[in-house]
C-alpha cells in the first residue's frame, strides 16, 4: 500500500504525527520515495520564482461600497405593493358587509364610564372565583357577534380556508422565484 499525497504533503509540512511511520515505508518504497522527491523540486521550483505584482488592485472589486444603500429587487417591491393595495382593497370591500353584520348590536351598546368597567370587572372577578367552589361555569351574556343566518360556519371556514391557500401559494411563488434567480 502507497503513501497518499496528502500524507507526503503533510510529512513535507512537517504537520504529521506519523513521520516514523511514513520514514519507514519511503526506506522500502521506491515508488514513494520517487513522488516525495518529486514534490520537493516542485516546491523548491515554486520558491524560487520571483514575486510578481498585480497591474490592478483585486481588492477594490471585492470591496463592499459605501455610498450603495441595499435594495430590494423592483419585482419583489412590485409585489408587496400589489399585496397591500389587494388587502386594502378587500377591507375596504369587507368594512360595509361588517357594519351591517353588527349595526342591530350597536343600539344595544352603550359606553360606559370608567368607574362601571371597574365594578362589573370586580363583580366578574368575584363570580368567577366563588364558581370554582361549586364547579359550575359562570353565566356570560349571548354572544353579540354570532354569525347571522346568511353566513354559515361551512362558509366562513371554506372561504379562511381559501385565503390560506391564497396566501400561503403567493408566498411560495415568491419565495420559488427568488430562490431560482439565486441559482
Amino acid at each position: 500500500m502507497h503513501l497518499t499525497d496528502e500524507q507526503l504533503n503533510e510529512y513535507l509540512d512537517n504537520e504529521t504525527a506519523e513521520r516514523a511511520v511514513i520514514e519507514a515505508h519511503l526506506a522500502s518504497c521506491g515508488e514513494c520515495a520517487a513522488r516525495l522527491f518529486t514534490l520537493q523540486a516542485l516546491f523548491a521550483d515554486l520558491g524560487s520564482l520571483p514575486e510578481v505584482n498585480l497591474s490592478t488592485d483585486l481588492a477594490a472589486r471585492f470591496t463592499p461600497s459605501r455610498s450603495l444603500t441595499p435594495q430590494l429587487p423592483r419585482w419583489l417591491t412590485l409585489t408587496a405593493t400589489l399585496q397591500a393595495a389587494a388587502a386594502l382593497l378587500l377591507a375596504t370591500l369587507a368594512a360595509p358587509f361588517a357594519a351591517q353584520m353588527l349595526e342591530p348590536y350597536s343600539s344595544m351598546y352603550t359606553m360606559p364610564s370608567p368607574a362601571d368597567i371597574l365594578t362589573e370587572l370586580q363583580f366578574n372577578f368575584f363570580t368567577w372565583t366563588r364558581s370554582f367552589g361549586s364547579i359550575s361555569l359562570p353565566e356570560f351574556p349571548p354572544n353579540p357577534f354570532a354569525l347571522p343566518a346568511e353566513i354559515t360556519p361551512a362558509i366562513l371556514a371554506v372561504g379562511m380556508t381559501s385565503m390560506l391557500l391564497a396566501w400561503a401559494f403567493s408566498n411560495w411563488w415568491l419565495l420559488h422565484k427568488k430562490s431560482n434567480r439565486l441559482a
